[in-house]
């Protein structure tokens, strides 16, 4: 997602693209925190609770690296 905001030729679509990547992490911080404590802490019990959305929204952060996004 990065390289489409550098490479986009105007600036509304560099805007468009910085929209998009962010509400996409919002999205998914929100899904990891809710799927974090409803599921995987229950299930692995190594695992706490996501307790504020700053650490749901580094580690969402974390996977977008990992996944290459």
């Amino acid at each position: 997602m990065i390289k489409d905001v550098v490479n986009s030729e105007t600036r509304t679509d560099m805007v468009r693209e910085l929209l998009l990547y962010t509400l996409a992490l919002l999205i998914t911080t929100f899904l990891i925190r809710l799927l974090w404590n409803r599921s995987l802490v229950k299930h692995i019990t190594i695992l706490k609770p996501i307790n504020t959305l700053s650490e749901a929204f580094v580690l969402s952060i974390a996977l977008s690296v990992v996944r290459g996004l």
